[in-house]
């Protein structure tokens, strides 16, 4: 089954406003950025910081890219870059007010207005930078020449990259109704036993949905579990799609827990029907360690007719929906 992919389409509207918003929101940040970063004498925490800037823009841009109904992850990816460059021209142009001690920003600022933000003082600040340096990794030493050059272009690469990944996540994953002009929802997911590898897992990715109505639910608990995740549109039921990830629950060396995730389907088209059937299979499936046969289905929906001893081995074809006379 063939997975969904996005149209491609950009409404010159979304872009427009993402991008305005972005570079808002990056001029604003840059500013935040500069004066922390100078005025937190933490390497460890600069870096954080450094990350956060990039990360706030690109959450922006995806969100207002998403707002804007962008169906191009890399248009939105080339959005978050250009916003997030505006926000490191707005950090340049602020290092010369950061520099300054606190008690005489105000004296500064009547004295340069917005002439700190002209490139060609940009580039002056830059090179007196290389020249002198400004911070330093220990006491009486600053980081100056290549290495200083090293640490920008460093710095620059992390801020782009996080504001890329950030912005694309919000969209890269999540189908889009063209009927509706709507981007679909998604349901509960639902947790199943298994490592993804059985037999079952095969079965769904070929359509074949009524094997879950055998398989035991999960809580999220084990060590080893699936999520499938049902995502449809809010308008009609023409857009429907079926998302299966394996997860295993690992601790790591502190204690602490976290899960890996392994992708087995993603974003799957289903009919109306098909989605009806992965709901009644949920809600016939066992819980661990109850035998299927024991499974009470409720009226109307899916249960399974158990096969004669003539007649082999239970397969799919023997799931038959129970109709009402109601």
């Amino acid at each position: 089954m063939r997975a969904y992919q996005h149209s491609g389409i950009v409404p010159a509207s979304g872009a427009l406003m993402t991008l305005a918003a972005g570079s808002l929101a990056a001029i604003l940040l840059g500013v935040a950025y500069t004066f922390s970063f100078y005025y937190i004498l933490y390497v460890y925490l600069n870096l954080l910081l450094t990350l956060a800037f990039g990360g706030a823009v690109g959450w922006v841009v995806g969100f207002v890219a998403r707002e804007g109904k962008i169906r191009n992850v890399p248009v939105v990816g080339c959005l978050a870059l250009a916003a997030a460059f505006i926000g490191i021209y707005a950090e340049w142009g602020t290092t010369a007010f950061a520099l300054t001690p606190a008690s005489e920003l105000g004296a500064q600022w009547r004295k340069l207005g917005l002439s700190p933000y002209l490139p060609h003082n940009i580039v002056s600040l830059a090179i007196e930078l290389y020249r002198t340096g400004s911070w330093g990794m220990s006491a009486n030493t600053t980081v100056h020449g290549p290495p200083l050059v090293a640490m920008w272009l460093i710095e620059a690469g992390l801020i782009g990259a996080v504001a890329i990944a950030a912005a694309v996540h919000q969209i890269a994953d999540v189908p889009f109704c063209e009927k509706c002009e709507e981007w679909v929802t998604r349901r509960e997911p639902l947790l199943f036993a298994g490592n993804g590898y059985g037999k079952v897992w095969s079965d769904v990715q070929h359509g074949v949905f009524e094997s879950l109505a055998q398989t035991p639910r999960a809580a999220g608990n084990e060590t080893t579990y699936v999520r499938v995740t049902v995502s449809d549109c809010p308008k009609c039921d023409e857009s429907n799609f079926l998302s299966v990830v394996a997860c295993e629950n690992r601790v790591n060396s502190k204690g602490q827990r976290y899960v890996v995730e392994r992708k087995i389907a993603l974003n799957v088209p289903l009919t109306a029907t098909q989605v009806e059937i992965v709901a009644a299979a949920a809600t016939i499936a066992p819980a661990i360690g109850t035998p299927p046969e024991f499974v009470h289905a409720p009226p109307g929906d899916w249960t399974p007719r158990l096969p004669a001893a003539s007649e082999g081995p239970e397969t799919s074809e023997q799931w038959q929906p129970v109709t009402s006379d109601k």
